[in-house]
């Protein structure tokens, strides 16, 4: 049996994660764009716009729509796809690989995730997250399903740190903690659909109660997204044997590593204090 796995094409992976704010015009122009990259690399906006039957504005704010800051940085982004050639080819997996090549695979799926997700995320939003953690003194770590594993590797990390951290995995204990939180703490909630009902119902609690909160989701245009202080796109391509959640999760503990290690470095003096408290502990429990 054969199955394939698609390596890294950014605007594909973009028009995925914001197809929930995708018009019917504007899932028209992505089709025209994925199907006609080359072509495109080439046009102006002008002329897309007359290929495409729309406005020289609606490209603007598709552009905008799907994450680039105008037409002019999506044109360049095509460009690039179209003069790379692992781009446009597709990795077999069949039954006959070895378990190296399964492996070899595998780890590409998750380099081409993680390097899709560095593509998505600014400065800009790095620097607001982290601005929210410098600012609390709690944060609170909360997730459904497998997004819950997210949360618990996380909230393990940032135990490491002078924030107090707070988890629990189930849904009531987390709506009573969300209930004890204020304006001076902060909260991470993962989701990769975006829609889940319980997580929503989290972030209603926290947005009652104005608690920061700083959203890890695949799909920029879900009702998660949209509410979150800051949100943080994770991208992964979904295989017929690996479903795009589970390839999402590599990318979401990097991202959460990497506020980890920025806060960190932020809190350098202090956050070196909790560490040592935490390794002289540790090392008790260790036989020599």
């Amino acid at each position: 049996m054969l199955y394939y796995l698609k390596m890294k094409n950014s605007l594909a992976n973009r028009i995925t994660s914001y197809n929930d704010k995708l018009s019917k015009s504007d899932t028209m122009i992505a089709e025209f764009l994925l199907k006609n990259s080359e072509k495109v690399s080439k046009l102006s906006i002008q002329e897309l716009a007359n290929l495409t039957g729309t406005s020289t504005a609606t490209l603007s704010r598709f552009a905008k729509k799907i994450g680039y800051g105008s037409y002019q940085d999506l044109k360049f982004d095509i460009s690039n796809s179209a003069s790379t050639k692992s781009d446009d080819f597709f990795l077999e997996l069949n039954e006959s690989d070895n378990f190296h090549d399964i492996l070899a695979k595998n780890f590409a799926a998750n380099i081409s995730s993680l390097q899709s997700t560095e593509d998505l995320t600014s400065n800009e939003q790095l620097e607001a997250a982290i601005q929210i953690l410098l600012k609390s003194k709690k944060c609170a770590f909360f997730g459904m399903g497998g997004s819950n594993a997210v949360a618990l590797i996380a909230y393990h990390r940032f135990l490491r740190t002078p924030l107090i951290a707070l988890y629990h995995q189930d849904f009531h204990y987390q709506q009573m903690i969300a209930a004890t939180m204020g304006a001076e703490d902060c909260a991470i909630l993962i989701s990769h659909t975006g829609k889940n009902r319980d997580t929503l119902r989290i972030l209603e609690i926290f947005k009652e109660r104005k608690v920061p909160v700083i959203g890890l989701t695949s799909f920029a245009g879900s009702p998660f997204a949209e509410k979150v202080d800051v949100a943080l796109i994770s991208v992964a391509e979904e295989t017929a044997y690996r479903p795009e959640a589970v390839a999402s999760t590599v990318s979401q503990i990097s991202l959460l590593d990497s506020l980890f290690m920025i806060y960190g470095v932020q809190m350098k003096n202090q956050s070196n204090l909790a560490l040592n408290s935490i390794r002289q502990v540790i090392r008790q429990t260790r036989l020599d």
